[in-house]
């Protein structure tokens, strides 16, 4: 390197020192947070107060994790970024320690130093950030693929993990765990987090829905006849001519143009009406595709489905597939996986609900890592992803060189499964 730029660095390194600014480099020390708010940023409430001898677990847990993430050069070593890990814990519903630890890569200028020596990034911040947690499932809608949207069944809005999606592809595996399109997880037994969704489940919930979709159609469409006929009464189109009279008279003076121009408009009325009314009732002929008929051809043919299903049937994997005789919104169908399924037929999954449940609090089930973009687990394998990220050449390297048998170790895991 050239003296002129070796002393040119040197000088905006002083400048910079001078100003309070950090260089690029890791924290020294985990940055453990065990309040609910921390930086201005509000959390999931805990369930109740963390005992001291959970704290002080929940704490060495941090700690060792930041020890396993020195082993990883892209984050013990960063050459544009201030990095540091983030770490603390909450009670969830179930009664489970819930740990979020968040690596981040930030720009060295939003970063700043606590009291501590720990680092933390400045709300706002230009922040790369990988989420991690240990006893808190993927969330069902992350964790299927955006292609396959139309299969996902999402059941209940605050158990975000409850639901059934077409299995994803798995792109790799690392520490006992398998890398998804946007999750990493591993779980303590070494058993799949994901397992076969039942055909009968699958049908059950689009029975319900289909249900309550007929439902509404036929309340909206009755109450939207008879506002149409109320319409047309003779007492209303004669209200209705008046109050057009009113509205016109000053611009259209002539008793016989006024006449015409109101019973013009009576017609259009009269045409709007037939034509509404046309739209509201149900045709002779059942259509897939006409707005009344669909929901509830949709409906009978699940229905008989699944009375037509025997116990091995009923608890058969479910796999997704379209009939295109339908409208998009109404076009998948299900089937058992196996010979008898229709071809290109999804095969359907969802989360192990075990993962989720009761046990010692302190006990760890399940580890997972959110890589935020469902495209980053293609990069594991050197495909090529779908769209220029600056976060997955940072998440990768570090899901390959973390020092995993250490981490499962404070986990209270096996080295290995």
């Amino acid at each position: 390197m050239k003296p002129l730029l070796v002393s040119l660095m040197a000088l905006l390194a002083t400048a910079a020192a001078a100003q309070g600014l950090l260089q690029p480099g890791m924290s020294p020390v985990v940055t453990w947070d065990p309040d609910i708010v921390y930086g201005g940023i509000a959390r999931t409430p805990t369930a109740r107060p963390m005992t001291a001898a959970e704290l002080k677990l929940s704490r060495e847990r941090a700690e060792r994790f930041f020890d396993a993430l020195k082993t990883a050069p892209v984050f013990a070593q960063p050459e544009r970024h201030v990095t540091h890990l983030d770490s603390w814990v909450t009670v969830a519903p179930e009664g489970v320690l819930v740990q979020q630890s968040v690596a981040y890569w930030t720009r060295p200028a939003d970063a700043r130093r606590r009291a501590d020596g720990a680092l933390w990034g400045v709300m706002g911040g230009v922040h790369e950030l990988i989420f991690t947690y240990t006893n808190k499932p993927p969330n069902a809608a992350n964790l299927a693929e955006r292609e396959h949207n139309a299969f996902q069944r999402q059941i209940g809005l605050v158990e975000s993990h409850k639901g059934s999606f077409v299995e994803p592809r798995v792109h790799g595996q690392v520490g006992g765990g398998t890398v998804y399109g946007g999750y990493f997880i591993a779980t303590r037994d070494g058993r799949p987090a994901l397992l076969p969704a039942a055909l009968a489940t699958l049908l059950d919930v689009d029975i319900a829905m289909l249900k309550k979709r007929v439902a509404d159609n036929e309340r909206g469409f009755a109450s939207a006849l008879r506002e149409l006929d109320a319409s047309m009464t003779p007492d209303a189109v004669a209200a209705r001519r008046a109050k057009r009279a009113a509205a016109w008279e000053k611009e259209t003076r002539d008793p016989t143009a006024m006449a015409q121009r109101l019973d013009a408009a009576a017609r259009t009325d009269e045409a709007d009406h037939e034509r509404q009314k046309a739209y509201r009732t149900p045709p002779p002929t059942p259509d897939p595709r006409n707005v009344h008929w669909g929901p509830r051809l949709a409906l009978q043919a699940l229905e008989q489905q699944l009375a037509a299903l025997d116990a091995t049937g009923r608890q058969a994997q479910g796999c997704g597939h379209t009939d295109p005789a339908f409208p998009a919104d109404l076009a998948v169908r299900w089937a058992a996986v196996g010979a008898g399924a229709p071809a290109g037929c999804r095969p359907m999954v969802r989360i192990r609900d075990d993962l989720v449940g009761s046990g010692k609090p302190e006990d760890i089930r399940i580890f997972i890592a959110w890589l935020g973009e469902e495209h980053c687990g293609q990069a594991w394998g050197g495909a090529p992803m779908k769209l220029v990220s600056t976060s997955c050449p940072l998440f990768i390297p570090m899901l390959r060189d973390l020092d995993w048998p250490a981490l499962r170790r404070s986990f209270g895991w096996k080295d290995s499964p």
